[in-house]
């Protein structure tokens, strides 16, 4: 097989060890010297291009881990680390500047470690707030599933703190900004609902205590005018209801927590409508 595609089966980066079945080592050479593949390191070939998740993960001869792999996966992820993270084997000792190596022995799910072990390492790498966002995406899309997580739960030393996050986890979340409001709700100790139908207004994000909405407007909901104005009639009629309305932007909640949580609890504390 040509040098480049056997780099190119092993997904753009590979070691020698993985490439040794499929061509030879003359055809490396070959390419190398003609540009058509790059040497980073002794024994280390990748494909122009390849993009450093993947050649940070052929160099320690693991896979994707973490954010990294959620992102691989299809998964949303909020705000992830600068570099991307990698899990090689437990007894590696190899180092990889450009990455943060975890050392574990993992199921390779095309490059990356599984999705329940992915979600998991979220839960420990990513900020607390946004961590949620990739289980929740996974749980939503049925990729991991509520007997997974309590097995994995089972398994965890009680002091260990996934386990707080774990329990916060809602496969009914439709959004990244829905999993990061509903975090900082909970942590504040609200007791709420998600998605819950009020006719006529409909589906709602939050009601808290029965008788607050909170509803979270994504990054392009003010750029759809049909979306907009439907916001406000459900509103109006959440308002005709006797239901008090909170509404607040990705912005806000994303990057103004203290102001987003202390509207919340200015109104919260002033009880229902009577």
């Amino acid at each position: 097989m040509d040098a480049d595609a056997a780099v190119g089966r092993c997904g753009g980066a590979a070691r020698w060890d993985r490439l040794r079945h499929l061509t030879t080592a003359d055809r490396l050479r070959t390419a190398v010297r003609r540009g058509v593949l790059r040497r980073p390191l002794p024994g280390l070939y990748a494909l122009p291009g390849c993009p450093a998740d993947v050649l940070a993960a052929a160099a320690v001869r693991g896979v994707r881990s973490c954010h990294t792999a959620a992102t691989a996966l299809g998964l949303a992820v909020v705000d992830a680390p600068p570099v991307p993270h990698v899990t090689a084997g437990r007894g590696s000792t190899t180092v990889w500047r450009a990455a943060l190596v975890h050392r574990r022995d993992v199921t390779d799910l095309d490059g990356c470690t599984d999705v329940l072990t992915t979600v998991l390492d979220c839960l420990r790498c990513l900020p607390r707030r946004t961590a949620l966002v990739p289980l929740d995406a996974a749980l939503a899309a049925g990729r991991v599933s509520w007997e997974d997580l309590n097995l994995a739960a089972k398994g965890m030393n009680r002091n260990d703190d996934r386990r707080k996050l774990l329990a916060m986890a809602d496969e009914k979340s439709g959004s990244p900004l829905e999993s990061i409001g509903r975090y900082d709700l909970l942590e504040a100790g609200y007791s709420l609902q998600t998605q819950v139908v009020l006719d006529p207004a409909g589906r709602v994000d939050f009601l808290v205590d029965g008788w607050l909405v909170v509803e979270l407007d994504g990054r392009r909901t003010h750029d759809d005018p049909v979306q907009f104005a439907e916001d406000r009639r459900r509103d109006a009629e959440l308002t005709r209801q006797g239901f008090v309305v909170l509404r607040f932007t990705w912005t806000a909640v994303v990057r103004r927590r203290e102001w987003w949580l202390q509207v919340v609890a200015d109104v919260h504390a002033r009880g229902p409508r009577s």
